[in-house]
């Protein structure tokens, strides 16, 4: 089975990792391109891959800190992973406005990514998993693309309207970016690091040899990004942990990143990077922050 297939359809069915398989991106920070326009693969694509895959990693540190904190969840674990790794995204740049700038970018292309991944899978004809625990990417994208309206009705004002999503759905975003900002904030005064706990246990971060060009072009993107320590150092600052984990980026044999909690790590595939690298060859312009296309 080619990837490009499998990737159609781990997108319709969802996998048991964060996204069931994808998210996307619009360009990152600016100052970043020349950096990467240096290399093999061009900024617009490298910028879409580290967009979904840093929102793929807080979806699977999202179900750490469930799972580890016994965390109450009323309603689908998924869901919930869902809203706060963009929460988390949103509310760890707040005053900063270039890195603000560059966390509603991401979310924004983890959005597209979903849409995408949904299309790619529906056009071969793939049966619809209604039953699964998952929602279908088609709602994980509207409901990222209110968050984003709702958390900037000015800055993504024109979002709703690109994306087709009715009057009466975009009202509510607001309050629905409340809710969900009011839900973080609640986890983090009733599990959170308190003033003067020290830091929570470390995160181990191991990172193989990619099998790919592609995979290996886009680690090195994101060793330069420094995703992974920076998000590490921000868990460490505002959960402590029971135990020490570990972010282990390899070969996997499938396109996932999952939580595997008898071993304590999460799991990077490099695959993941494969399939996003592939699926970023459908975007056209992508969304901007107005809405348009």
């Amino acid at each position: 089975m080619s990837l490009r297939l499998l990737m159609s359809r781990l997108a319709v069915h969802g996998c048991r990792s964060i996204l069931g398989c994808l998210v996307l991106l619009q360009p990152a920070v600016a100052a970043d391109a020349p950096v990467y326009r240096a290399r093999g693969l061009d900024a617009p694509t490298i910028d879409f891959v580290l967009g979904n895959f840093e929102f793929v990693l807080l979806h699977e540190l999202a179900h750490v800190v469930i799972g580890e904190l016994k965390v109450p969840v009323l309603g689908p674990e998924e869901d919930a992973a869902d809203f706060l790794a963009a929460t988390a995204l949103l509310n760890a740049t707040r005053g900063d406005p270039v890195s603000h700038q560059r966390a509603s970018n991401r979310l924004l292309a983890a959005a597209e990514g979903l849409k995408l991944s949904w299309i790619a899978g529906t056009s071969r004809g793939g049966e619809l998993p209604y039953w699964n625990n998952h929602s279908l990417n088609i709602q994980r994208f509207y409901s990222i693309a209110c968050l984003l309206h709702g958390n900037d009705p000015e800055g993504f004002g024109g979002l709703p309207a690109a994306v087709g999503m009715p009057p009466a759905r975009a009202d509510g975003c607001t309050a629905e970016w409340q809710k969900a900002d009011r839900s973080f904030r609640w986890l983090l005064d009733n599990f959170g690091r308190k003033a003067g706990e020290p830091a929570g246990p470390e995160i181990g971060i191991f990172y193989a040899e990619p099998e790919t060009l592609a995979a290996a072009e886009l680690l090195r993107a994101i060793r330069q990004d420094g995703m992974l320590e920076r998000v590490a150092a921000a868990m460490r600052e505002r959960i402590i942990l029971p135990r020490e984990i570990a972010l282990r980026m390899r070969s996997c044999g499938r396109p996932e990143a999952a939580w595997q909690p008898e071993q304590r790590e999460l799991v990077l595939c490099f695959e993941l990077l494969d399939a996003l690298y592939q699926l970023s060859a459908s975007r056209e312009s992508g969304f901007s922050r107005s809405g348009s296309m």
